[in-house]
């Protein structure tokens, strides 16, 4: 099998790590905001109740600039589809799939298919690109922001 391109882990202190998208891990530490990004950016993430997502800011010095965001798509608080947006105007679709052997899906919303899949192995998620993933121009924000939303959906925070 392919090996997994990234594999997301809880941190022991709270929050997450992504290892495979950047030479070193990306961490998102806990602060009074949601995370601060460790290995990206200067980045934070910072939960927005309105929209039932994540903001994605840079925190460097001058004007904050919004990198991406995700959005809470329908009523149910677990199971319902994400919007992930980058900056650059592209939309995705981030979605848990299945009961007893549960994945996550990153796709288009108005193409069928997915780009990444995540499953859950050992406390931990690995995230593979799929045949139609391989061409994806994927930045860090993308990873950053899936991953952050599969760690909200699996309960870590």
């Amino acid at each position: 099998s392919m090996r997994p391109a990234v594999r997301l882990t809880r941190r022991p202190g709270g929050g997450f790590r992504i290892e495979g998208v950047a030479a070193a891990p990306i961490d998102g530490v806990p602060d009074a905001a949601g995370f601060v990004l460790t290995g990206a950016g200067p980045w934070g993430l910072a939960w927005n109740a309105a929209e039932r997502g994540w903001i994605l800011d840079t925190l460097a010095a001058g004007p904050e600039r919004e990198v991406g965001r995700t959005a809470t798509i329908g009523l149910e608080p677990v199971l319902a589809p994400v919007s992930v947006l980058l900056a650059d105007g592209r939309l995705f679709r981030l979605a848990m799939i299945g009961a007893s052997d549960p994945r996550i899906e990153l796709g288009r919303w108005d193409v069928p298919g997915a780009y990444l899949v995540g499953r859950a192995v050992a406390g931990a998620w690995e995230l593979e690109r799929t045949a139609a993933g391989t061409a994806l121009e994927a930045p860090p924000e993308l990873w950053i922001l899936t991953c952050v939303e599969i760690g909200r959906l699996d309960g870590w925070y």
